[in-house]
């Protein structure tokens, strides 16, 4: 075989393999939608009331929803990465009936939500320290959660999943993972029936980030 011909078929190789690296790198997307979404423990004060402690996931760039009752009517809060950096937080949409809140954090990045059909087995996602816990859980069922408001003498239900699940303290705000992706968030827990907690569920979070 000729150098020349040997020369050609070298040429011919090295293009084929960069052709193959860029496509292996353009089938993994850098910010695009991802299957866990990034938990980070949310951390909010107002006035001289005691620091109230929740956790909170990204639903997608400097975007975090977590549960309003945590933030005690401040319109700030700071966000801990699982990095260990702090993040300077503040509101930009509360929804008191459904207790959630959407924060913009700059210089946070994270995938893009993925929202799921919420039925069967889940995970809920929470911080433990620096790491992430993942703790098992069924979906047993779509409930009315009712609610009385004192203030405003008024009652009101709240779409939400009854799920078979052990939450602590801290633990509201976490997302409900069915599948790999986003089934609803965790706001409470039962104090009459042990191992059962309540989460907001999907199709409402979604109309807290993207609202129409």
């Amino acid at each position: 075989m000729s150098a020349l011909r040997l020369g050609a078929l070298a040429c011919l190789a090295l293009v084929a393999a960069a052709v193959a690296i860029v496509a292996t790198r353009s089938s993994t997307p850098q910010h695009g939608p991802q299957s866990s979404p990034t938990v980070v423990t949310v951390l909010a004060r107002s006035g001289t009331a005691a620091e109230e402690k929740a956790t909170g996931f990204a639903v997608a760039n400097e975007r975090v929803v977590t549960v309003a009752h945590a933030l005690s009517g401040s319109a700030v809060a700071e966000v801990l990465d699982q990095r260990g950096v702090v993040h300077r937080g503040s509101v930009v949409r509360r929804d008191a009936r459904l207790d959630l809140a959407l924060l913009s954090v700059p210089g946070l990045r994270a995938g893009e939500m993925q929202p799921a059909a919420s039925t069967g087995r889940a995970r809920v996602l929470v911080m433990r320290g620096s790491d992430v816990a993942r703790l098992p859980a069924d979906i047993r069922r779509h409930v009315a959660f009712h609610l009385v408001d004192r203030v405003a003498a008024r009652t009101y239900d709240r779409p939400a999943l009854e799920l078979a699940a052990r939450i602590d303290a801290g633990d509201s705000g976490a997302p409900v993972l069915a599948g790999g992706r986003v089934a609803g968030v965790v706001f409470g827990r039962s104090n009459i029936r042990d191992g059962t907690a309540y989460a907001v569920d999907a199709e409402a979070l979604n109309r807290l980030v993207s609202p129409r």
